[in-house]
């Protein structure tokens, strides 16, 4: 099935955001600059999109939409817990994700959570998942440790992880994050299968 125009159009916008994002910071975008960055008029960006607050928004689901896509897809090739454990950390590191662009939108998304309502609902959707998956694999795995203790170690692992790869001038790379998170959990007694 072929695209609407209309489709076509918000994905390229959504594409100049997540560049113009990377390139300038949150705090420096207006949509101007987006609509230089998408090669259209400010008339077309507001046609699909209220405001700028309404296109970061929309920038921050679709990341998050084809992360899940991804993530979902993934974990129906696996069969035991340890696997689907050590996939969600896999693709939380994979180098199409962990990587600049990603990362820097992530943690400029999170700084305005404390200001605004609807980042703050979306981030909270996005860690009470990533919270509730990993507490359901470790149930499985754990048997001296509170799998719900375990499960916001690891998140926060992870968020620091992305948070350093978005700011570090030597940021961390996604096999060292790996690492990291591999040693941790051999520590609990889990090992990559």
């Amino acid at each position: 099935m072929r695209k609407k125009i209309k489709d076509i159009r918000r994905e390229e916008l959504l594409q100049a955001t997540l560049d113009t994002i990377h390139a300038e910071g949150l705090h420096n975008i207006t949509v101007a600059k987006l609509s230089k960055t998408a090669g259209m008029s400010q008339g077309m960006v507001h046609h699909y999109f209220k405001n700028k607050a309404e296109i970061i928004e929309a920038a921050i689901r679709h990341v998050n939409a084809e992360l899940r896509a991804e993530l979902v897809k993934e974990m129906g090739r696996t069969e035991t817990p340890t696997e689907k454990l050590f996939k969600i950390l896999d693709i939380n590191f994979a180098p199409h994700w962990f990587n600049p662009q990603t990362t820097r939108l992530w943690v400029s998304f999170c700084s305005e959570v404390p200001f605004n309502d609807t980042f703050a609902r979306i981030q909270a959707v996005i860690h009470n998942r990533m919270h509730s998956n990993l507490k359901h694999i470790l149930k499985a795995l754990l048997t001296e440790h509170d799998p719900d203790q375990i499960s916001h170690e690891i998140s926060n692992l992870i968020d620091g992880f992305w948070i350093r790869a978005s700011v570090g001038k030597h940021p961390v790379t996604p096999a060292e994050a790996i690492t990291c998170l591999e040693n941790y959990l051999k520590r609990l007694g889990i090992e990559r299968p």
